[in-house]
């Protein structure tokens, strides 16, 4: 999991530095970076709901709730 997260940072930043690199606004590049980091962690979560039996979207569900949705300590 850390390997595919770190895949994931190591893209964004790429695509940020180019963005920059343009000269594209950087409040722009920054709102992409996060919205492009947002949408690959949950893409895997919100595919498993969409698949699957009742069972595994409830399971799924759960799991998204308790890794996603909890409140912050």
């Amino acid at each position: 999991m850390n390997a595919q997260a770190e895949s994931w940072r190591a893209a964004e930043l790429a695509r940020a530095r180019r963005a920059l690199a343009r000269g594209d606004d950087v409040d722009a590049v920054l709102e992409s970076l996060a919205r492009g980091l947002s949408q690959k962690m949950l893409h895997g979560a919100f595919s498993e709901l969409h698949a699957g039996d009742a069972s595994a979207r409830e399971h799924a569900s759960t799991a998204i709730q308790h890794f996603f949705l909890r409140k912050e300590r």
